[in-house]
């Protein structure tokens, strides 16, 4: 009878051991760092399509019952759990971010998984949306990464030669869970807006007006360093809308100056030497980056009579030093 109690327990106990291995493999089947290409490919298209199905944000659902947000994006109020399992196991929060400022998820049900950025108005900066119907590829992987090219589709009407399709990336990370995660979405027009100029993007130009050479030759300026190398473009002014104050009347060779001005992109140096310039009124070809800049600053007034000589010695020599800055990229 003995014997008998231990088989009955040994049997009940490996039986437990395997429902248990069958239950996690079943609940974790992504919690796998062979997941094959293709179950990458999957999921990538399964989180887009579901994020681009939602209700637009600021249309109140009147079948849903009011708890205080009035901006909902799904009308199915399950889909908000199933967003927030989404970002949980598949997308890391910087990646998370960019997504919903290019689907335009806010705030539903004042849930954490609403966009962190907060960022109003920048999701009308986002051009390209994901091709969930275009070419995905597997481009490169490692053990502890993934880079997956993908095709990305306009989402608002641009200028005549703008792409309709353009190709960008989606990469994945292996967590310290174990479990792989969309780490960054990149589409270049997109990245210009995300990740430099954010709402800055249309003071430089309106991409439902500005040429594809225009931009390129834009990024070729200013996006890249002597040696090839992608460089940021991000741009900030103070409280006086200049990005150097000060720099007519104090050189910029102070150490405080110094340190300032080497934290500025090649873009924001570049603007901080014309800035010198458009004090005095320099008039600026019409729709170039430096007339859409400094055209919109309540402080510009066009002089068609500028000319050099009305520089004094100090905004000479921060010119100069501003220049020398800028060629050390």
């Amino acid at each position: 009878m003995k014997h008998k109690l231990l088989s009955v327990i040994s049997i009940s106990f490996i039986l437990l051991l395997l429902f248990n291995v069958k239950t996690v493999a079943i609940e974790n089947k992504d919690n796998n760092p062979e997941m094959t290409d293709e179950r990458v490919i999957e999921i990538i298209k399964e989180i887009a399509d579901f994020m681009d199905s939602g209700e637009k944000i600021g249309d109140e659902i009147s079948c849903r019952e009011s708890d205080g947000y009035n901006d909902y994006y799904f009308k199915n109020e399950d889909d908000d759990e199933k967003l927030y399992i989404y970002h949980r196991d598949y997308i890391k929060d910087a990646a998370y971010d960019y997504l919903c400022e290019m689907y335009d998820i806010r705030f539903y049900r004042g849930r954490c998984t609403q966009s962190r950025t907060s960022r109003s108005s920048l999701s009308s900066c986002l051009y390209y949306k994901i091709y969930t119907d275009g070419e995905f590829s597997v481009k490169s992987r490692s053990k502890k990464s993934i880079c997956v090219q993908i095709q990305f589709v306009k989402k608002v009407i641009l200028a005549e030669d703008m792409p309709e399709i353009s190709d960008g990336e989606v990469y994945l990370e292996l967590c310290e869970d174990n479990k792989w995660r969309i780490s960054k979405v990149s589409q270049w027009l997109n990245d210009l807006a995300y990740y430099d100029l954010g709402n800055e993007m249309k003071v430089f130009f309106d991409p439902e007006y500005s040429s594809l050479p225009e931009y390129e030759e834009f990024l070729k300026k200013y996006g890249y360093d002597s040696r090839g190398n992608r460089i940021s473009m991000y741009i900030s002014t103070d409280d006086n809308d200049e990005i150097f104050t000060g720099s007519d009347t104090d050189i910029i060779s102070s150490k405080s100056n110094l340190e300032k001005l080497k934290k500025l992109s090649k873009l924001a140096a570049c603007m901080a030497r014309e800035e010198i310039y458009a004090r005095h009124g320099k008039m600026y070809t019409k729709n170039s980056p430096e007339y859409n800049y400094f055209i919109r600053k309540s402080w510009y007034e066009e002089n068609e009579s500028f000319k050099e000589s009305d520089l004094n010695d100090i905004e000479k020599e921060n010119i100069k030093i501003i220049s020398d800055y800028i060629e050390s990229f």
